[in-house]
């Protein structure tokens, strides 16, 4: 029987996709209405956990990938075997050895990112997009480095922390504490800030905390990254050459039925962030959430989860929906 926080009561699979070894979970896989939930960093399939029993419930598949570089799935040692385009046929693949032909895709934080550009690659497999944190942003018109980019955005400075080595290893020699301390709720961490402004570490040198994520949850986080350690998801950060010649022919119109979900204290992806994406996304229905941060999937689960019925029965209805 599925227990959400029990990580080895879901139903795991592996398949060999677009020359890696992908790991999946796959609940409810009689349901003709597939969706795919996408994972961001340095979360796992298992940040899901709190909206996959409740999917179910509603009759839908729920298929729940580790992405390229994460857990049990493979994690080239080399970023050019990264992007968006790169992972998009990563999942093309995966819906191919499933034999489903659409889905709707649902996405946080990297995971986001990739639902938006998966339905642009890949228009026809996709009926509708839905993104908790991360909003739309079109390609880049030109190449622009990572610099660049914090210059423009500032939020996002941490980032030139994790393209270096001294990330990787901050992250390798303590993952218990690494997770402890960045799977917090929002109020936690005041005055305690992601990355220390005069070391510029993660969690070299700095205190442990209490993690509320449930312990057997916490334990899969450390296990599999103990076991892979942190490089293939840090490749994800080193992918602005790599993404802008993947996507640049892309057309920036999202012409899907999409679902932007905003989190009021999330300071990686502030919800000004989405403002303007119904420009570019003309069928969109914009949401937020107060009182959460960047961990809204399961700091604030009932309001996540009731969006997404929401917006789901007007997609593709099961029988056991209730709306």
């Amino acid at each position: 029987m599925l227990d959400k926080y029990d990580p080895s009561t879901y139903n795991h699979r592996y398949a060999q996709v677009n020359g890696i070894r992908m790991h999946y979970v796959d609940e409810n896989s009689t349901s003709k209405n597939a969706l795919l939930l996408c994972h961001g960093w340095p979360d796992l399939w298992l940040g899901w956990r709190e909206q996959i029993p409740f999917l179910v419930q509603l009759g839908y598949r729920v298929i729940a990938p580790s992405l390229r570089g994460f857990g049990e799935t493979d994690a080239p040692e080399n970023p050019s075997e990264y992007g968006f385009g790169t992972v998009s046929k990563d999942l093309a693949e995966l819906l191919d050895h499933l034999e489903i032909p659409t889905v709707t895709v649902i996405g946080h934080d990297w995971g986001g990112l990739v639902v938006w550009r998966f339905a642009q690659f890949y228009p026809e497999r996709v009926n509708a997009i839905a993104s908790f944190c991360t909003p739309y942003m079109p390609p880049h018109k030109q190449e622009i480095s990572l610099e660049q980019i914090v210059q423009a955005v500032p939020n996002f400075s941490y980032q030139l922390y994790l393209v270096t080595p001294e990330a990787e290893k901050d992250i390798n020699d303590n993952v218990g504490k690494f997770f402890r301390r960045i799977f917090r709720p929002v109020n936690d961490m005041v005055g305690d800030p992601f990355i220390d402004p005069d070391t510029k570490r993660l969690a070299e040198g700095r205190r442990d905390c209490k993690s509320l994520v449930p312990a057997k949850v916490l334990d899969y986080y450390i296990e599999w990254y103990t076991k892979r350690g942190a490089r293939g998801g840090l490749n994800w950060y080193k992918q602005t050459h790599n993404n802008f010649h993947q996507c640049k022919n892309l057309d920036p119109v999202i012409k899907k039925k999409s679902l932007m979900v905003t989190a009021e204290k999330d300071f990686a992806l502030p919800p000004s962030m989405a403002e303007g994406m119904s420009k570019l996304i003309p069928d969109l229905q914009l949401k937020s959430i107060s009182g959460s941060g960047h961990w809204v999937l399961w700091e604030k689960p009932e309001e996540c989860n009731n969006y997404l019925e929401k917006f789901l029965a007007g997609v593709e209805p099961t029988i056991n929906n209730k709306l």
